[in-house]
Formats: structure tokens, C-alpha cells, sequence
């Protein structure tokens, strides 16, 4: 696994950007979709490949389900509850570690790139397949309608003008 990699580069840069932050996190807390399987469908989508409906995530949700959800379940809990400033350090350090374990998570993501088809000189429209890569990673259909259609188009229009895609 490569911690350090271009799609963790991908995903801090485009990430930066406050209103693909505040979509992402929207999509993560409406709909319980992770925002690092949102930012790895647009990255393959900027690659040209194609996020396959049958690709094994079992490691990458492995490590979620057992690290990085617990991290942030933690972290939101002190959240809501710090009162002292140690608890405020502890609060800190607990966000710290959250990043260090999507950081991991992005490594498994890195190295499922090879199991994606390479369909750039096929798939025409960029957004469209960064729109269809975000359905694949949502298990939603990509002829669906309503605020989730309109957040995935957002989310792909707004990383294709950061230079995302």
C-alpha cells in the first residue's frame, strides 16, 4: 500500500476547495457515503478509467469499519462534549489520527486503480463518467433524479473547475 500517492495528492487539492469540502460532507453526513470513495470516483473519472460496480473494496471497508469510523465516531462525541482545554487537545489529536487514517484508506484506494478499466478513448464526456463513477461508488442508479442526481452533478462540476477533471 502507498500512503504517499497521487491519489491522496488528487484528494488534498481538490479537497481544499470550500465548496467541494461542504458538498462532500454533505453527501457523507445525508447519505452515509464516504468522502473518500466520492473523491476516488472523480479521480479515476480525471484518469479516464471507470469504477466498476464488481470492484472488491473488502480491505478498504475493512479498515473503515474498524479504524477510521471509530476515529471519527470519538472525535464527534468529544466534539459535542469538550470543555477544558485538554479535552480540547485530545479533540485535536483525535482529528489528527482520523487524517493519518484516511491517509491509509486512500493507500487501499490507490492500489485498486489497476482494477479499473481504462475507458478514455471510449467514455467521451469527462463529467459523464465522473457523474456515473459517483453513482458506482453511491450502489445508486445514474438515470436517478432529485438532490442526489444535483449533488453528484455539483460535486463533478465543481471538481472539473478546480482542474480536478
Amino acid at each position: 500500500m502507498s500512503e504517499n500517492n497521487a491519489f491522496w495528492n488528487y484528494a488534498v487539492a481538490i479537497y481544499s476547495d470550500p465548496a467541494i469540502e461542504q458538498l462532500c460532507l454533505r453527501l457523507q453526513n445525508r447519505y452515509q457515503l464516504s468522502v473518500n470513495d466520492l473523491l476516488f470516483a472523480l479521480w479515476l473519472a480525471h484518469l479516464g478509467r471507470q469504477l466498476p460496480e464488481t470492484l472488491d473494496y473488502a480491505g478498504v471497508r475493512e479498515w473503515r469499519i474498524n479504524m477510521l469510523e471509530p476515529l471519527r465516531l470519538l472525535r464527534y462525541q468529544l466534539r459535542q462534549s469538550k470543555r477544558s482545554s485538554a479535552e480540547e487537545e485530545c479533540y485535536q489529536r483525535l482529528k489528527k489520527a482520523e487524517l493519518a487514517a484516511e491517509r491509509v484508506e486512500s493507500g487501499l484506494l490507490y492500489d485498486l486503480r489497476d482494477r479499473c478499466p481504462d475507458v478514455s478513448g471510449t467514455a467521451g464526456d469527462m463529467n459523464q463518467l465522473g457523474y456515473v463513477n459517483l453513482c458506482t461508488a453511491a450502489g445508486t442508479d445514474p438515470v436517478m433524479t432529485g438532490d442526489l442526481q444535483a449533488h453528484f452533478q455539483q460535486l463533478v462540476e465543481k471538481a472539473i473547475g478546480c482542474g480536478g477533471n
